[in-house]
């Protein structure tokens, strides 16, 4: 028997179309074109039977058997799915290890020895379907991984996500220079083979198309392990293919000062990527904790994206990055959970920290005496915005992805608050949301959506959408 053409949820939806604006239809209603996996339109009241709401938004008639209609429970609702702008895929098996090193001795003990193992892609096949499950079991739609240096686990990787249904950029890494003889290319290898990646995941569609749901993206590790001739090939790469790209940027003093003494003379870390054709509006920089004035001036006129790690900051010692600034500069902000330098695979754990990392840099800034004392604290909506549309925005599919509206892709979670053994509690017990139950609604689901942020994980994750199409369900 044919699936229905049409998916419609009735009930609360929750989005953050805006920096700080949070929406909520409290009976919203909203459909779904399961051909195109686009939202056809979205209603702040849902009144009518939901064939006759598909009838109006697509304006034909549809008879009521073409309409799948999910009936939300009043504890749950409907909201973008989350979007993790950095992690990479084979630090999972070394996840939560290490962590007592700062950056640059943990790569040495842990990192390149254990990606160095997926040389052998019978690993690469057994390892990165749980990895991935895991990743779309709290909610990632849509993800920006980190492979490793070798072609074949990396289209396996690729292989992977794509039958998962998830969404994503995967990038082959490339390291030329300054790195163990046992996890090490050459410069015509790692550009060779880059290509050959490139012309595989994309096996011959346009990387301008929104629609295909596994896209490579250009990947230099970062500057101190790839060498001018390699960072320069790759930004040929990227313009060749219209790629996007990702590295890190500014985590570490001591990664800094190696990156510089590579490149002598340089201005600031961000020109070197700069010089290489690396650094535009397609570009994601992780991290972005030690900048120079010099580094986000350049970052905000390339149009740069940043993905907050707050996780990994803190658990390897790098520092905070000030996101406030990123902000109020204009520089779009993603969040990203960096396995394994974070030890958890989850937005709304990136979601926490960054709120943790907000206040403890405000709170140091006030101890110390120095300027931006006085600045907000990231708050709930705020947050949201930067685990869907913010990511959106980094990504450069903010006109497809982050929120509930007609016409984007319909990526998205239903999350259920009253699952058993719920970390979030009831609202009949939460004294603040249950005396604005029946007078306020919105104002409940507000406190409802700052309970989800804080207290929620992956239990509370009940359906996930891709494209349209249900890619998890519990």
């Amino acid at each position: 028997m044919a699936q229905p053409a049409y998916l419609v949820f009735r009930g609360c939806l929750i989005d953050t179309p805006a920096l700080g604006t949070l929406r909520i239809r409290a009976n919203g209603a909203l459909g779904v074109d399961r051909l195109s996996g686009r939202i056809i339109g979205v209603e702040d009241d849902a009144l009518g039977a939901s064939a006759e709401l598909v009838s109006a938004w697509i304006g034909q008639a549809v008879s009521s058997d073409q309409v799948s209609t999910t009936d939300l429970s009043a504890d749950q609702f409907l909201m973008p799915g989350l979007i993790d702008t950095h992690t990479h895929a084979p630090q999972f098996t070394f996840l939560g290890l290490g962590h007592d090193l700062p950056l640059m001795d943990w790569l040495e003990k842990y990192t390149f020895k254990h990606e160095s193992q997926f040389k052998d892609p019978e690993l690469a096949h057994t390892f990165y379907k749980t990895a991935i499950a895991r990743v779309v079991r709290n909610g990632v739609t849509f993800a920006v991984y980190y492979g490793t240096i070798h072609l074949e686990s990396n289209c396996i990787l690729a292989d992977t996500i794509r039958t998962a249904g998830q969404r994503a950029f995967v990038g082959k890494v490339c390291m030329d220079a300054n790195s163990p003889d046992y996890y090490c290319e050459s410069t015509e290898e790692s550009i060779q083979m880059t290509e050959q990646f490139v012309q595989a995941v994309l096996d011959g569609r346009s990387a301008d198309d929104n629609d295909v749901l596994v896209k490579p993206i250009i990947t230099p590790r970062f500057v101190p392990t790839c060498s001018d001739q390699c960072l320069r090939g790759l930004g040929a790469l990227a313009q060749k293919y219209r790629l996007p790209v990702q590295s890190h940027l500014c985590e570490n003093p001591d990664e800094i000062a190696f990156a510089k003494s590579c490149f002598p003379g340089t201005p600031s870390y961000s020109h070197i990527y700069h010089a290489s054709g690396l650094f535009d509006t397609r570009t994601i920089m992780a991290h972005c904790v030690h900048m120079s004035d010099s580094d986000i001036q350049l970052v905000r006129q390339c149009g740069v994206g940043v993905s907050h790690c707050p996780n990994s900051n803190f658990s390897l010692s790098s520092g905070i990055a000030d996101v406030r600034r990123f902000l109020r500069e204009g520089i779009p902000v993603g969040l990203g959970t960096d396995v394994g330098g974070g030890y958890a695979p989850s937005i709304l754990d990136a979601m926490r920290m960054a709120a943790a990392a907000s206040r403890a840099l405000i709170a140091s800034r006030r101890d110390t005496g120095a300027a931006g004392a006085d600045a907000l604290p990231l708050d709930a909506n705020e947050l949201l915005f930067l685990a869907t549309m913010g990511g959106a925005r980094v990504m450069g599919m903010h006109e497809h992805l982050g929120s509930l509206d007609q016409g984007k892709l319909f990526d998205a979670l239903v999350v259920d608050l009253a699952v058993p053994a719920s970390p979030v509690p009831s609202a009949e017990t939460t004294l603040a949301v249950n005396e604005r139950l029946r007078d306020s609604p919105t104002d409940a689901w507000k406190l409802r959506a700052e309970q989800f942020v804080f207290l929620a994980d992956d239990r509370n994750i009940s359906r996930v959408y891709v494209g349209g199409n249900l890619i998890h369900s519990l």
